[in-house]
């Protein structure tokens, strides 16, 4: 088939991130970015590179991951949908692709995300619900978890919940929305709203919620361990599989 004229899509992908080591290509890994890159190559048969809004970390899964192509091929955006979810593995499927400008990049082209961490108080296992929720061996009060929440809301300096090696230029985030609803089976969803996150920040950031809502620390320490900008002062790493990048907002 002839090529067409350079077009620029973007779409919205879904996937369950528990066999997949993160968004990001790497060698020898299975990812997300390389599983769709992989495929569309096939299918299409040229090169195509896929940009991603977020680079989501080993094990978390997404709802709402905004990803973006460029292509020289006449296939319309139902038919690239149609033929690619056909052909990627269960744990992965992309949205209707739709138009967007040749300079478009889904890291810079949205208005911030939405994290949506999923954990539970329970001593017995539960093999469906401890795949995308974090099964915890002892008690937490959630109202200490949603007091201390508070300080977290505004423009603040979060170097306490940086990874020493993530790629941020700049400690300094903005977080707009901080709720914590009741689900069904006894599983909390904690969604966290802001315009950009650096590495492990949700994941830090969680770790941290729940050493206050156990009674560690108070929920006002959660002021003190902002304000100190240093990663020693805060708590563990939660674990990955219970995140989900459930919203990127449109600009």
């Amino acid at each position: 088939m002839s090529e067409a004229p350079p077009r620029r899509l973007a779409f919205r992908v879904e996937y369950d991130g528990t066999a997949f080591h993160g968004w990001a290509r790497q060698p020898g890994q299975r990812t997300v970015q390389g599983t769709l890159e992989d495929t569309l190559g096939a299918f299409l048969k040229q090169p195509i590179r896929v940009d991603g809004a977020s680079r989501t970390d080993a094990g978390v899964h997404a709802r709402d991951q905004l990803a973006a192509i460029t292509l020289s091929h006449p296939i319309r955006a139902e038919g690239l949908q149609k033929g690619l979810n056909r052909r990627l593995p269960d744990d992965v499927a992309i949205g209707c692709p739709y138009p967007v400008p040749d300079d478009f990049e889904p890291r810079f082209g949205n208005a911030g995300k939405t994290y949506c961490y999923r954990f539970r108080r329970a001593v017995g296992r539960s093999p469906l619900l401890d795949r995308y929720a974090w099964r915890l061996p002892w008690d937490v009060d959630v109202h200490r978890i949603t007091a201390a929440s508070e300080h977290l809301l505004g423009t603040h300096d979060f170097a306490s919940f940086a990874a020493a090696d993530g790629s941020h230029q700049s400690t300094v985030r903005t977080l707009w929305r901080l709720s914590l609803t009741a689900e069904d089976h006894g599983v909390w969803a904690l969604r966290i709203s802001g315009t950009a996150f650096m590495k492990y920040m949700v994941r830090n950031l969680v770790g941290t919620l729940m050493e206050i809502g156990r009674g560690r620390w108070s929920p006002a320490d959660m002021g003190l361990i902002l304000a100190a900008c240093d990663r020693s002062a805060a708590g563990p790493t939660a674990p990955p599989h219970g995140l989900e990048l459930e919203r990127i907002w449109r600009t």
